[in-house]
Formats: C-alpha cells, structure tokens, sequence
C-alpha cells in the first residue's frame, strides 16, 4: 500500500510541475501587472499542495516512543502525532471498503470508527456491502486501495474475482481480510486466482503481539517497522 500511495504522490507532483511549466510560458506574454497576478496565484498553490509530500509523522517506523506526552494501558504512546500518517496528507485519494461479513459486533457502528479515522488523515472512503457494487465500484477508476473484507458465503457473481485482478494489475492496491474458516472465501479465491495459494485454518488468538528489536525473527513479536508505528 505504501509503494502504491507515494507512486501516486509521484504522478502528483509531475502534474504539478507541468502546470507549472505551461503557467510560466503564459506569464512571460503577459503584461507586467498581469505577471505579478499569476506569480502570487503559483506561489498560494505551491503552499496548498505541499503537504502531501510529507505524508508521514517524524516518528513513522518508531515502535518504541520514549518521549510522548501520554501512553494507553497498552503502552503505546497516545495522540495524532504518533500515528504512522500525518492528518489530512492523503487529500486526493480513495479508498473502497467492501465489506461481506457482519454480525452483531462488526456492524455499521463498528465500521465507521476506521472510517472516520481514514477521513481525519484526509482520505475520501466509500463502505459498500455487495459484490455487485464493489464491482462496479472498482471498474470506476475512482479508489488507488480496496479493503476486502472476506465474508462466510461462497462468492456469488463470477466477476468478482477477475475484477479484483484487474484492479491489482493496474496498481491497485488490496488489503484482504480473512478470519477462521468459513471467513476466508474472498480473500482465498483471489489469492488462490492470483498467485495460487488459498488460506483456511480455524486458530483462536488469544494471545497478544508486542514489539521488539528484530522480533520478526522469532515467534510472539514483531520488529520495528513504518506499518507499526507507536505500537508496543
């Protein structure tokens, strides 16, 4: 996700420069006073377009933070500027939520918490719960990251699939979600059709993952990385 999001801040800042290479060629055939308009217009959106070249906090791929203004139970440190993404550096991009499992806990008041937290870091969210519009959704060219939430029943329509692939080849990014068995089909399908591999099992996760430097090297932590930024 993160290749896929700074390649498209890439072809932001080239459309950028091109605006204004096209700006500066209209500014010398002007007169003098309509150059210093135009001048003053380039510079004001210079200032608004660059934040998103700055997505991340200075801590980003810091898990142990020993210098924040306050901790959770869990100790991990707490506020905005501990995060991974800056608020509000995302303007521009989308990110589709399809959503195929639910249930009394995992509901629509449960889903909007990510959602609204994805909005403050400046990402436009859409959440739709059938295969049909996600579909459509994606055949769109609208969303740069799709969430796909695996749900328990079979997949229904049979374009599904290709549409994801279509979506992933073109850049796409996908973040799949699978639980224990049956909660694995759209996320087993794809990666099945895609790379042949499928995910099944049935595991209760009951303990609990803490940091620690070069725990990717054994089992029960992780090491330090941007994806988990604050978390100990």
């Amino acid at each position: 996700m993160v290749a896929v999001t700074r390649a498209a801040l890439t072809r932001q800042l080239q459309s950028t420069n091109t605006t204004r290479a096209v700006v500066s060629r209209v500014i010398r055939k002007k007169s003098t006073k309509q150059k210093k308009r135009i001048v003053k217009q380039r510079a004001t959106t210079t200032s608004i377009i660059s934040t998103p070249l700055q997505p991340y906090n200075d801590v980003a791929g810091k898990s142990n933070i020993t210098n924040a203004i306050g901790y959770d139970r869990f100790g991990n440190a707490t506020g905005r500027e501990y995060d991974l993404g800056r608020d509000g550096a995302f303007m521009g991009f989308n990110i589709l939520i399809a959503q195929f499992y639910w249930d009394s806990q995992f509901n629509d008041t449960a889903i909007q918490v990510p959602i609204d937290e994805l909005k403050k870091k400046g990402f436009q969210v859409k959440h739709i719960k059938t295969e049909d519009e996600c579909i459509t959704e994606l055949a769109s060219n609208r969303y740069q990251i799709t969430w796909i939430i695996s749900g328990i029943n079979q997949i229904q329509n049979p374009k599904f699939i290709s549409s994801l692939i279509a979506f992933h080849s073109g850049g796409g990014a996908i973040f799949l979600f699978a639980d224990n068995t049956p909660g694995v089909y759209h996320a087993s399908e794809f990666l099945k059709t895609k790379f042949g591999i499928t995910v099944d099992g049935n595991y209760y996760g009951g303990q609990t993952m803490t940091y620690k430097e070069d725990g990717h090297r054994g089992k029960g932590n992780f090491g330090q990385h941007e994806i988990f930024t604050g978390i100990t």
